[in-house]
C-alpha cells in the first residue's frame, strides 16, 4: 500500500506547479495591469499631516517615510506588515500597521529564561498602498482609531523604533545596502554604561509627567526609548526652569554626581547660579545609558526646551561621553570640567588617601578652589604630590594633564559666574542622595522632589524681598552706594571685600599713549604683579587677572586704576544684569526671543499657547504682590477674553483687523481723566527734571556726551 504514496504526492506537487504557471504573468505590463488607476485629482494629508485615501506617492519607500513621520508627530511606533508581490518581486500592495497591531505569537518551545512583557494590543490603525499602472503607489485603506493611548499628548517621543529607520532611509545612498537599525544603535542600550530601570519606574514616570503636563500645559517632558519602545532617558523642565534660564542660562553645570553612584537612580540636574548666588535648576533627567548619543539627545533636547537657546559656558564631569556630546550639539559653548565632580571622583580613585590622612581632604580642596594664580597653584600642586607619595599615581597625572580644562588660573577668559564656589557652599547632595536610593519608590521622590524645588524658589524669592527691603551701611563713597542699590545684598558682598582690597594696592605707571595708560598693580603681601590697561575714551579696564571676564566683578585692581583716575563711579559695562537686583525685570517677550512667533509659519498651537503662558505668567507674579494688583487683573479679565473672542471671530468672517476691533472698544476701557492743558503741564515738568538731571550728572556720563563714542577698546 505504501508504493503508490510517492507517485500520488509527486502527481499533486506538478498539478499545483502547473496552477501557478498558468497564473504567471507573461511581462511586467501584464503585472501593471492589475494594478490601481492613478487618481485624477491630487489628494493631499489631513490637518497634523494625517493620510488620506488617494495620496500617491513616488514609490513605496516615500509611502513608508511619510507614514513613520506621522506616527512620529501622532505618537505611535509603525511595522510593516503584510505585502502582496508579483513574480518579478515588485510589491503590488503594502500595509503598514501600528506596532501594537496584532498580539506576539506565543511560544510552544521550553519556557524562556526572563519573560517579556505583552506590548501588543491587536490595534487595527494602518495605512494600505497598492501599486498604480503607472508604478507610483496610492493610498487605498487608511485607519486611524488606536485602541490603545497614545505618547504625543505626554511626551515628545525622540527616538522612535520607525523614526531610527527613516533617518536611516534618508541618508544617501553609499554604501547601497540600507542597513534599516545600525549594530551600534542596538548595541548601546546593552553597553556596560546603562543602567537597569527598577520595576514599576516607567509607570510612575509616565504618570508624573502627565500629571504634570495635565496641570501645566507649558510643562516640557520628553522621553527617549530604545529599539523595543522602552524607556531609556528622560528630560523635563517647567515654565519657571524655562524663565530662570533664559535670565540666568550663560553658565551651566551638568550635574551627573547621581547618575555615577552605585547606589542611586541616575537623576542628572541642569543648575545655573541665579543674581543671589544662590544655585537654581534649569532641567531635570533620568539617565538610564550613559552613551554619547544619549547625551546628544539630552542637551539637543534641553536646547529646544530652552528656546533654541544654549548657555555660554557648560560644567561638566571629566568624561569622553559627554565631552564629545556637547561639541556636537553645543557648538560654540564654552567646556571645563566641574570642581565638584573632581572632588568627588578623587574621593573613589583615591579613598585609602583619604582614609589614611587627616589632612589631604583639606590639602587637595584648596589646590581645587583657593589658588587663582598660576604658579601659587602649581607650587602647590607639586608639594601635595610629594606630601602624600603620590607622584605615580596616574589618575592625578592625567588630571593635572588637564589642568587648562578645570584649574582656577586658567581659562580665566571664560565667564563662570563663580559657580564653583556657589555649588561647593549648598547641600544640594545631601538632600537628594537620601530620597534617590533604589528602595524608595518613584512616587516618593518625585513628591519629595517637587518640595525641594519650592523651597529653592522661596529662598530666592526670600533673597528678592530682603535684596529690595535691606539698606546697606557703606561709607558715604559714591561708588560704594552705586555698588549697594545696584548688586544684590550677595554681590555686594563680594564688591566691598575687592573694594577694601583698593587700600592695600601699590600703583605703578607705564606709560601713556594717547586714551591709553597702562599701570602694574600689587597687593600688598603678595607677589604677583597685575598689568592693568585704562582707555578714557570708552572707560575701559581692563586687568590681567580677568576676575571681571571670570566671574563678572571687577578686581580690586582694577577699581584702584579708577580711583587715581577721579572716577566715582563704575561704568555700566562693569555691571552685569545677571548681578542686579532688577536682573529679573527684563519684558519676556524680549528676553524669550517670542518674535520669531509670526515669522514660523510651522508655529503650532502648542508653541503659541506656552509662549502666552509665559508671558501671562510673569504679569500674575508681579500682579500677585498685593492684593491691588490682583484685583486690577481680576478686572480685566472679561474684558480681555471678549476682545480675543471679537478678533478670533474676525478672522473667521474676514471682518476689519484687530486694531480696528480695538478702536471700537475704546471707550469701554479704563481712560485717564485729564484735559487738554495737563499734558502740557507735564512736559514743562519734564523740561524742569531733565535740567535737574544735567546739573546732578557725574563727572563719567559729563565727560562721556563730550567726548561721544570713538569705538571699542581691544586688547
Amino acid at each position: 500500500s505504501c508504493s503508490w504514496q510517492p507517485l500520488e504526492r509527486r502527481s499533486k506537487r506538478l498539478e499545483k506547479q502547473n496552477l501557478q504557471n498558468e497564473k504567471k504573468p507573461e511581462s511586467k505590463e501584464d503585472e501593471i495591469v492589475e494594478a490601481e488607476q492613478d487618481p485624477e485629482t491630487e489628494v493631499v494629508a489631513g490637518p497634523g499631516g494625517e493620510p488620506k485615501v488617494g495620496m500617491v506617492f513616488l514609490n513605496e519607500d516615500k509611502a513608508y517615510e511619510f507614514y513613520v513621520s506621522y506616527a512620529g508627530t501622532a505618537g505611535f511606533n509603525v511595522r510593516k506588515g503584510c505585502s502582496e508581490k508579483t513574480a518579478n518581486n515588485v510589491t503590488k500592495s503594502r500595509a503598514y500597521v501600528c506596532s501594537k497591531e496584532g498580539f506576539r505569537p506565543k511560544s510552544f518551545t521550553a519556557e524562556p529564561k526572563k519573560q517579556r512583557a505583552e506590548t501588543r494590543t491587536g490595534c487595527e490603525a494602518h495605512m494600505t498602498v497598492k501599486i498604480t499602472t503607472s508604478g507610483k503607489y496610492v493610498v487605498t485603506e487608511c485607519v486611524a482609531d488606536h485602541n490603545h493611548d497614545l505618547e504625543a499628548p505626554v511626551v515628545d517621543i525622540q527616538i522612535l523604533r520607525s523614526q531610527k529607520l527613516l533617518a536611516k532611509l534618508q541618508q544617501p545612498p553609499d554604501p547601497p545596502k540600507v542597513v534599516l537599525i545600525p549594530n551600534d544603535y542596538k548595541n548601546y542600550v546593552r553597553t556596560r554604561h546603562t543602567t537597569d530601570m527598577q520595576l514599576g519606574d516607567a509607570r510612575a514616570i509616565s504618570e508624573y509627567l502627565q500629571r504634570m503636563k495635565g496641570e501645566n500645559p507649558s510643562f516640557f517632558c520628553s522621553i527617549q526609548v530604545d529599539e523595543d519602545d522602552q524607556f531609556r532617558n528622560v528630560f523635563w523642565a517647567d515654565v519657571k526652569s524655562v524663565m530662570d534660564f533664559n535670565y540666568f542660562g550663560d553658565v551651566v553645570c551638568v550635574d551627573t554626581r547621581y547618575s555615577i553612584s552605585d547606589y542611586c537612580r541616575p537623576l542628572l540636574l541642569f543648575i545655573g547660579v541665579n543674581h543671589h548666588k544662590q544655585p537654581t535648576i534649569f532641567g531635570t533627567a533620568f539617565i538610564y545609558d550613559e552613551s554619547v548619543e544619549s547625551f546628544k539627545w539630552l542637551f539637543e533636547t534641553f536646547k529646544s526646551a530652552m528656546s533654541g537657546k544654549q548657555p555660554r559656558t557648560v560644567l561638566t564631569d571629566r568624561s569622553t561621553a559627554i565631552s564629545d556630546a556637547v561639541a556636537s550639539a553645543w557648538p560654540g559653548t564654552a567646556h571645563r570640567f566641574s570642581l565638584l565632580h573632581l572632588y568627588q571622583n578623587a574621593t573613589k580613585v583615591l579613598s585609602d588617601t583619604f582614609q589614611g590622612s587627616e589632612t589631604f581632604a583639606h590639602d587637595f580642596s584648596r589646590s581645587l578652589y583657593d589658588y587663582e594664580e598660576e604658579g601659587d597653584f602649581l607650587s602647590s600642586w607639586e608639594i601635595l604630590l610629594v606630601k602624600y607619595n603620590l607622584k605615580d599615581n596616574e589618575w592625578l597625572s592625567k588630571l593635572y594633564e588637564d589642568r587648562e580644562r578645570w584649574a582656577l588660573p586658567y581659562g580665566r577668559d571664560i565667564f563662570c559666574a563663580d559657580i564653583a564656589a556657589t555649588l561647593r557652599s549648598d547641600n544640594m547632595d545631601a538632600i537628594l542622595t537620601g530620597v534617590l536610593k533604589t528602595e524608595i519608590d518613584l512616587p516618593y521622590f518625585f513628591n519629595r522632589y517637587d518640595k525641594f524645588l519650592e523651597e529653592k524658589r522661596l529662598a530666592e524669592q526670600e533673597a528678592d524681598y530682603l535684596g529690595v527691603q535691606m539698606t546697606q551701611r557703606v561709607p558715604p563713597l559714591r561708588l560704594l552706594w552705586q555698588a549697594a542699590n545696584t548688586y544684590t545684598p550677595a554681590l555686594f558682598e563680594l564688591f566691598r571685600l575687592e573694594f577694601e582690597l583698593v587700600l592695600a594696592c601699590m600703583v605703578y605707571c607705564c606709560g601713556e599713549i594717547g586714551p591709553i595708560s597702562e599701570y602694574e598693580v600689587t597687593v600688598k603681601n603678595r607677589p604677583q604683579v597685575h598689568f592693568v590697561r585704562f582707555d578714557s575714551s570708552e572707560y575701559m579696564v581692563l586687568c590681567s587677572c580677568k576676575k571681571f571676564e571670570f566671574v563678572g566683578l571687577p578686581c580690586c585692581h582694577a577699581l584702584k586704576v579708577l580711583e587715581i583716575k577721579n572716577i566715582k563711579e563704575l561704568p555700566p559695562q562693569y555691571i552685569l544684569k545677571r548681578w542686579r537686583k532688577d536682573a529679573q525685570s527684563e519684558s519676556p517677550k524680549e528676553n524669550f526671543g517670542f518674535a520669531a512667533v509670526d515669522e514660523d509659519p510651522k508655529f503650532t498651537v502648542s508653541k503659541r499657547h506656552n509662549s502666552l503662558y509665559r508671558t501671562l505668567y510673569k504679569v500674575a507674579a508681579k500682579a500677585a504682590e498685593n492684593i491691588e494688583g490682583q484685583r486690577f487683573m481680576e478686572s480685566q479679565y472679561d474684558q480681555l477674553l471678549e476682545q480675543v473672542e471679537l478678533l478670533l471671530q474676525a478672522k473667521l468672517h474676514d471682518k476689519p483687523s484687530l486694531s480696528t476691533i480695538m478702536r471700537s472698544q475704546q471707550p469701554n476701557l479704563p481712560q485717564n481723566d485729564t484735559s487738554n492743558s495737563e499734558p502740557r503741564r507735564a512736559s514743562s515738568k519734564k523740561n524742569k527734571n531733565v535740567e535737574n538731571r544735567r546739573q546732578q550728572q557725574s563727572p563719567l556720563e559729563s565727560s562721556k556726551k563730550k567726548k561721544g563714542r570713538q569705538g571699542m577698546f581691544i586688547t
